[in-house]
């Protein structure tokens, strides 16, 4: 099977341009510098604040303001990464949530991949408030890649979450695209892939697919489950070993797998089930997200729909 193509254009979203750390520019430079990919440096901002000063002056002018003040910022961010040799944009815009700001540049501009800073949030604003990581793993049609570390491992490990059974309604061809792209990941930066499938039925365990062939008990993993792993995993020139199958809870299982393995990436699917409330659609990447420290990659099939608008709404001044 063959990688996904390099990336060519690569979307970071900044969430703050006046801030000193920017991990995810760090990480998007990184894959810019090995796959020669263009950069765009967005971001979006709503409701600016008014000083004493300014509240005569028309929203018109405010925005323009805040505006001109934010692009100064990605400006002196780009600056370093032209320095580098990179081809580097910067576009602010006046957008909510942000979340949507970016699937609408997204549908616009049309980037190969996202690059977002990831924070952890606790299980209270899970259920209260808006998040954009959760927003992009609903809602984004190109892979997003979440960051958590600044850099890369020299070797790093890129552990992918199949599932060639296509429980859960995961659409057939998911599993070969998530593989494409650990496999174009490892073909930028090098390392080593992984595979995990994890059966949610059963107290949670780990077993490795043998390089003789041979399957672990029926009663943890069918054998045709098995069988098709491993024909999965020679496709995409996986070693056996490297084939790991499991039970239990799978965001249970994937975060505890990922920190045992100290995986360097996950790269995972999200899918949209129609009918259904927002907060059981992509509900397991939303749960890791949060709790893996490592980087995530969200895959969505070629076939997603994005729900957000092209156009935004009426914004408060």
């Amino acid at each position: 099977m063959a990688a996904e193509k390099p990336w060519a254009k690569i979307l970071v979203a900044v969430r703050d341009p006046g801030e000193r750390k920017q991990i995810a520019i760090r990480k998007a430079a990184r894959i810019a510098s090995a796959s020669g990919a263009a950069i765009t440096l967005f971001h979006a901002f709503s409701r600016p604040q008014r000083s004493a000063s300014e509240m005569a002056l028309d929203p018109e002018v405010i925005l323009r303001k805040v505006a001109k003040l934010r692009r100064d910022e990605l400006l002196k961010l780009a600056r370093s990464l032209r320095t580098a040799g990179l081809k580097v944009a910067c576009e602010v815009v006046w957008d909510f949530p942000p979340a949507h700001a970016i699937v609408r540049q997204v549908l616009k501009s049309k980037p190969d991949l996202v690059v977002a800073e990831s924070h952890r949030h606790s299980r209270v604003a899970r259920w209260f408030l808006a998040n954009s990581d959760w927003d992009l793993i609903r809602e984004c049609p190109c892979p997003v890649w979440f960051v958590k570390q600044e850099r890369f491992a020299r070797k790093p490990l890129i552990l992918t979450a199949i599932d060639p059974t296509h429980a859960h309604a995961k659409p057939s061809g998911l599993d070969e695209a998530l593989l494409r792209s650990a496999t174009a990941v490892t073909r930028l930066v090098g390392g080593r892939i992984a595979m995990i499938h994890v059966d949610p039925r059963g107290p949670r365990q780990l077993l490795n697919l043998r390089p003789t062939g041979k399957y672990p008990e029926q009663d943890v993993v069918p054998p045709k489950t098995m069988a098709a792993i491993e024909r999965l995993g020679k496709r995409h020139g996986v070693a056996a070993d490297a084939c790991v199958v499991a039970s239990g809870t799978p965001a249970d299982v994937l975060t505890a797998t990922t920190a045992e393995m100290k995986a360097d990436l996950l790269v995972m699917g999200a899918i949209s089930r129609s009918g259904l409330s927002h907060f059981h659609i992509g509900n397991t990447a939303e749960a890791v997200i949060d709790a893996v420290n490592c980087d995530v990659l969200i895959v969505k099939p070629r076939q997603f729909k994005t729900a957000v608008p092209r156009k935004p709404a009426h914004l408060p001044a």
